[in-house]
């Protein structure tokens, strides 16, 4: 059974990667313990964005990237993204507010299956912005 589901802004059906990507993006805005039945949902990316521009702040971006993507069971209940395996990251903090994030991996159309045959790469440009005290993320 491929991968489908319904896109948060439109309504309309997304399949295979799209969809992926924005259950990524969901999971790096989602503040971790911000959903109250899912306490590991989610990650640190928002507590980060206005700390200092420094080598420390760069590796806690990798950190809280790849521990909020890694497909976990907790509780019975999968967390992460299935059918995304984070391979590279790289973060790019030239801009105040502003925090251009790439991530690559591979990416498996029925990972949330448990099925991790044919393999595809790809890459994800996102842009993280905090506005009125909300985090955004655009796919670049």
């Amino acid at each position: 059974m491929a991968r489908v589901g319904i896109d948060a802004t439109t309504g309309r059906c997304l399949v295979g990667w799209d969809h992926c990507l924005q259950s990524i993006i969901k999971i790096l805005t989602t503040e971790l313990r911000e959903r109250v039945q899912l306490r590991g949902f989610g990650s640190m990316l928002a507590r980060l964005l206005d700390r200092p521009q420094n080598p420390e702040t760069v590796i806690d971006f990798y950190m809280a990237t790849a521990e909020a993507l890694e497909p976990r069971m907790i509780e019975g209940r999968q967390l992460g993204e299935p059918g995304f395996v984070l391979l590279q990251s790289s973060v790019n903090l030239s801009v105040p507010g502003t925090v251009r994030l790439e991530v690559g991996g591979v990416f498996f159309e029925n990972g949330h299956l448990g099925d991790y045959s044919n393999p595809v790469e790809r890459t994800a440009i996102l842009s993280i912005v905090v506005a009125e005290g909300q985090v955004s993320v655009g796919a670049l």
